[in-house]
């Protein structure tokens, strides 16, 4: 079963990082419902989810406590089509199950012209890949192997006639704390410095059925791997805010490259091929961003802003692809422009409207996919979201928001060059939904 087995290791090790990210390859831009309202919150001084969006602005809130926490639902829809050849004809798959989990909380201590902040977040993954009925890269590896010979009992001369049954699911989850501190210099000026710590996990599992020809006896054999891959690493965040006028502000910041190197740690490994690798490590360093953001009061009752992010994925470490071609260098950096408005109907009811482009520049397009074959599952490409939603001041102490979202990505074919099928088109499609509710409590 060698060919077999070695296809397995492909598939498995191709899933990490594979998650649905908002804004980037790995790194999330929706860490708060504020932010899933509008899209845009580098230039936020009004609430505790400033901490991760503009700490330079932590200390325009009031004195005493302020607590951001908040929850976002999404449904998923990625989905591909292709056609492998051999009269195969085109089959299609789609991604299935909802990811109902991303928290975030954040509070803020004030106190004259000192703020100290922290928080947990999600920064990366967060989503499930989910393809129970197979996907590209199960077909792929089911359609390499087929009338290969392998040895069964390592004696007996055996030829795989076909493969059924492939499935694949795959969870990544970055978990993090940030902590840090804001000085107000002036009333145009506040500087903040902080760090957060990242500890990072991945879970694949994937497996298939291969029908084996063994002296006229058709045998099925189940291949089935689980494992884990866990990092940790740590970075610094720098940023600054501004106040040219009393209307106007201006947050910037910076959020350092976090180095992670994923250590296996196999569950189940009918191959046994994967027992050896315990111990070993794969590269996938959280790429540096920095954010810089415009809001402006036109009038007391209608707040906009504007954002720029900018993530340096070049910089990160992500590997090699065979050849010995940095990955993160195919990937290239990728940007995102903003835009939204609030409008305050009453002192205790606001709505807000808000649009994000994201920018992929790439380098290698089609290098990068066939270096990280589980990414067709997950697919990133240039997108649009539009979200918007509305905040209650309930009482003094406590606000509620809702919030809903939109993101459509382009859709895009992609080229996968393979020895012996030629190139072979694979067209893909992605959308989510996205429903979000959180609150802000203020001591």
């Amino acid at each position: 079963m060698k060919r077999l087995l070695m296809g397995m290791a492909i598939l498995v090790s191709a899933f990490l990082g594979a998650a649905d990210a908002l804004a980037n390859i790995d790194n999330l831009s929706n860490m708060s419902v504020e932010w899933m309202r509008t899209g845009n919150r580098n230039a936020a001084t009004d609430r505790a989810d400033a901490v991760i969006y503009n700490p330079g602005g932590i200390t325009e809130l009031d004195d005493g406590i302020a607590v951001n926490l908040g929850n976002q639902s999404m449904r998923r829809r990625p989905s591909h089509s292709f056609d492998l050849g051999a009269g195969a004809g085109e089959k299609s798959f789609e991604q299935d199950g909802d990811d109902l989990f991303l928290p975030n909380l954040y509070a803020a201590y004030n106190r004259d012209r000192w703020a100290l902040w922290g928080g947990f977040y999600i920064p990366g993954g967060g989503a499930v890949v989910d393809y129970p009925q197979g996907s590209f890269t199960t077909q792929l590896l089911g359609t390499g192997m087929l009338g290969s010979t392998t040895m069964v009992n390592g004696t007996i001369p055996a030829t795989i006639t076909g493969f059924s049954g492939d499935w694949l699911d795959a969870e990544s989850i970055y978990m993090t704390v940030t902590l840090g501190g804001t000085y107000k210099l002036n009333d145009w000026v506040s500087v903040a410095a902080g760090m957060r710590y990242i500890d990072a996990e991945t879970s694949i599992k994937a497996g298939m059925t291969a029908q084996l020809n063994v002296g006229g006896t058709s045998v099925s054999n189940p291949v089935n791997v689980d494992y884990e891959q866990m990092a940790y690493g740590a970075g610094i965040i720098i940023g600054a805010d501004f106040f040219p006028t009393d209307k106007m502000n201006i947050g910037i910041q910076y959020q350092s490259k976090v180095e992670l190197d994923f250590e296996i740690e196999v569950n189940q490994d009918d191959t046994g091929m994967f027992m050896a690798q315990n111990g070993t490590e794969t590269p996938r360093d959280l790429p540096a961003m920095l954010g810089l953001g415009l809001g402006y009061d036109l009038t007391d009752k209608i707040y906009l802003e504007t954002n720029y992010s900018y993530w340096f994925q070049e910089d990160a470490d992500w590997g090699e692809d065979p050849s010995g071609r940095d990955i993160s260098d195919m990937a290239g950096d990728t940007q995102s422009f903003g835009l939204t408005g609030t409008y305050k109907w009453t002192d205790f009811i606001s709505t807000s409207l808000g649009a994000v482009y994201t920018d992929f520049l790439w380098n290698d397009r089609n290098g990068y996919y066939m270096a990280n074959i589980g990414s067709y599952e997950v697919l990133y490409t240039d997108n649009w979201q539009v979200c918007g939603g509305i905040s209650w001041q309930i009482n003094k102490k406590l606000e509620v928001n809702l919030a809903l979202a939109r993101t459509i990505w382009d859709d895009a074919d992609l080229v996968y060059t393979h020895p012996a099928l030629g190139g072979v088109t694979i067209k893909t499609e992605n959308e989510s939904t996205i429903l979000s509710f959180g609150m802000n409590l203020t001591f």
